[in-house]
């Protein structure tokens, strides 16, 4: 049951918000709502060899100087499992520097099938992952971000 259900919400425990279903989801935050540049990419539900291609697609035959890749929540891991795969496969000649946050999301949760229960907003904080990849060095990035440089073709 953990996960489907907001943790002690106003008092009530998890077992409780049984008669509650959530109807929307909005993040607070205005950069949701843009389009990717062009040298983006939003990992989210598709598959990992999807967004390995489209990197490096981006990387090798628009020619892009760097690439960033955004992950939120459940889709961090697949992020970092992207950015390694497109790493080994241009054979160690990225920098990479990462940089993680989180976001606010507001949930509404509204009662299912009891008129006498009250609507229950959930704020939380979902994590995000932005990684650029990099051919050349980029110092502006270096006091915000962990810095990866490339470990070269040998080890590949």
């Amino acid at each position: 049951m953990y996960g489907l259900f907001p943790p002690n919400v106003d008092g009530k425990k998890a077992e409780d918000m049984e008669d509650y279903r959530r109807t929307s989801k909005n993040v607070d935050n205005a950069e949701a709502e843009k389009p990717p540049a062009d040298n983006e990419v939003r990992v989210s539900h598709s598959k990992i060899p999807v967004y390995v291609d489209a990197c490096l697609k981006l990387l090798q035959k628009d020619a892009k100087q760097h690439i960033v890749v955004v992950g939120k929540g459940q889709f961090v891991n697949k992020a970092v499992t992207v950015i390694e795969m497109v790493k080994r496969k241009m054979q160690g000649t990225l920098h990479q520097y990462t940089q993680l946050g989180s976001v606010s999301v507001v949930e509404q949760w509204d009662a299912t099938n009891d008129e006498k229960l009250d609507s229950v907003q959930v704020n939380k904080k979902v994590p995000v992952i932005i990684i650029y990849l990099s051919v050349d060095e980029m110092p502006e990035l270096e006091a915000t971000s962990g810095h990866q440089a490339p470990t070269g073709p040998d080890i590949f």
